[in-house]
């Protein structure tokens, strides 16, 4: 590169050059997953969109992302999962998972909502659960993605079972004929407490936003490591 007729030479250093090795390989491969995830969610919103409003039928052999579905059968009593780590307006409690035994013998894991619990975490919540054949109409949500467990994440051997996170191909292996799905039951359903949110809370759109912000950093230092490697040239000149 020539300045005003005097040759100037790209020098940045060893230490600059590692910094830009390790990290700009880093916010172009979060760009990337976050394009992925965006692309992801698309393909999620659209069968949402389809399915939210539709008919709520019997399940077959194949259960679909955010298909509403309508179940006979009754609940198990005594077989909970309490999710721990729940708030709703303040309050601190678990999200339930009872099993509910349909009548073709399949069991499957309903999300009944939100129960408080006891602040000082000293006892877990009664869980009232209703008796005697019922139907109930249930949205099939689909892992969107597990949160980190740090640490051991042992689960009781009796029930109810207090989990750290709501991983339902771990929860079925407890069950004879269990369908690996979480059923996050309706309002006004047979068994319901404060019912799951039904929304989509991470649209398509952020995860785009968050791919440009990465790839901004990406030219951000792709351009500071040129302009810092021929001022520092001139510098040593």
């Amino acid at each position: 590169m020539r300045e005003n007729g005097v040759a100037r030479r790209f020098r940045p250093g060893w230490k600059m050059s590692l910094f830009v090795v390790l990290f700009l390989p880093l916010t172009l491969g979060l760009g990337s997953w976050q394009l992925n995830r965006a692309e992801e969610k698309r393909a999620f919103e659209t069968a949402y969109l389809e399915r939210i409003g539709a008919r709520a039928l019997p399940p077959g052999d194949v259960v679909a992302d955010f298909q509403r579905l309508r179940l006979e059968g009754r609940y198990e009593r005594g077989q909970d999962f309490l999710l721990d780590n729940q708030t709703l307006d303040g309050a601190i409690g678990f999200a339930v998972v009872s099993v509910f035994q349909a009548k073709d013998g399949r069991r499957w894991l309903i999300n009944r909502g939100f129960l408080s619990g006891d602040r000082s975490r000293r006892s877990l919540p009664q869980i009232l659960t209703p008796e005697g054949e019922l139907t109930i109409v249930a949205l099939a949500w689909p892992e969107l993605g597990l949160l980190p467990v740090f640490g051991e994440d042992n689960w009781a051997e009796g029930w109810p079972k207090v989990i750290q996170r709501l991983e339902v191909a771990r929860m079925a292996t407890f069950l004879d004929n269990a369908v690996p799905w979480e059923l996050r039951l309706e309002g006004g359903q047979p068994g319901v407490f404060e019912p799951a949110s039904t929304l989509l809370n991470m649209p398509a759109s952020k995860h785009t936003g968050y791919a440009v912000q990465w790839f901004g950093l990406a030219a951000a230092l792709t351009i500071g490591f040129m302009i810092f490697g021929f001022r520092r040239d001139d510098r040593d000149t």
